[in-house]
C-alpha cells in the first residue's frame, strides 16, 4: 500500500511529514484516491453521455449539443474564480467547494427537465470538474512529504485510469437499462461519496490546510 511507502521511511525523514503516524497516513490516502477514483469515473462517464442524457430530460439532440458546450465555460470560469477570489483557500477546503458543486448539478438534472435547467447542469458540472483538476494536484502537496510526493501521487491516482476506461461502458449499461434518470441517480450517488470523502479529509486534516504557492 502506498501508505506503507511512509511508515518504511527513516525515522529523519518520517519526522518531516506533515503526517506523523501510519493510520493518518492511510486515512489521507484512502480519502483522495477514493475522491479521485469516483471523479475520474463520472467525469468519463459524463464526457461520453452528457449530450444523450440532457436531451432525453431538457432538450433535442440538437440543442442538447449547445447546452453540453457550457460544461467547458464552466470549466474555465471557475478556474478563473480561483484565481481570482479563492487564492487563500487551502486545497482540502477548495476540494469540499468542488465536490460539493457536483451533487447539486445532478440534483439539478433531476429536478428540472427544462432548458435552463440543461445549462445549469453543464455549467455547474463543468464548474465542479474544473477546480477537482486543480484539488487533485494540490492536494498532496499539503499531506503527504515532498520528497515522497511523486510516487504517492502516482499510485494514488492509478486507480482512476482504470475507472476512466471503463466509466463510458456502465454509463451505457445503465442507460440501456434503467434509463436517463437511473443514471443521474447513480451520479448524483457517486458524488455524494466523493463529498463525504472531501468534508472528512478537510475535518480530520484542516491544520494542515493551506494555500500553496500563493504571495500575499
Amino acid at each position: 500500500m502506498p501508505a506503507a511507502r511512509w511508515a518504511n521511511l527513516p525515522a529523519a525523514d518520517r519526522s518531516a511529514s506533515p503526517l506523523r503516524n501510519q493510520a493518518d497516513s492511510r486515512l489521507a490516502a484512502t480519502l483522495y484516491a477514493a475522491s479521485v477514483t469516483l471523479a475520474a469515473f463520472i467525469s468519463s462517464g459524463m464526457s461520453a453521455h452528457m449530450i444523450g442524457l440532457i436531451a432525453a430530460f431538457a432538450a433535442g439532440p440538437a440543442l442538447a449539443v449547445w447546452l453540453s458546450a457550457l460544461r467547458g465555460i464552466g470549466q474555465s470560469g471557475a478556474r478563473l474564480c480561483e484565481v481570482l477570489f479563492l487564492r487563500r483557500l487551502g486545497p482540502l477546503a477548495l476540494g469540499v467547494l468542488a465536490t460539493g458543486l457536483l451533487p447539486i448539478c445532478f440534483l439539478v438534472a433531476l429536478t428540472f427537465g427544462t432548458v435552463s435547467g440543461g445549462a445549469a447542469f453543464a455549467l455547474l458540472f463543468g464548474a465542479g470538474n474544473g477546480l477537482l483538476t486543480i484539488v487533485r494536484g494540490t492536494q498532496p502537496l499539503v499531506l503527504f512529504d515532498h520528497r515522497i510526493y511523486g510516487g504517492m501521487t502516482g499510485w494514488l491516482t492509478a486507480p482512476g485510469f482504470f475507472a476512466q476506461a471503463i466509466a463510458p461502458l456502465a454509463y451505457a449499461g445503465v442507460i440501456e437499462t434503467g434509463g436517463s434518470g437511473t443514471a443521474l441517480g447513480l451520479s448524483l450517488l457517486l458524488a455524494t461519496v466523493m463529498l463525504l470523502c472531501a468534508c472528512v479529509l478537510w475535518w480530520r486534516f484542516r491544520r494542515l490546510d493551506f494555500a500553496p504557492n500563493r504571495e500575499d
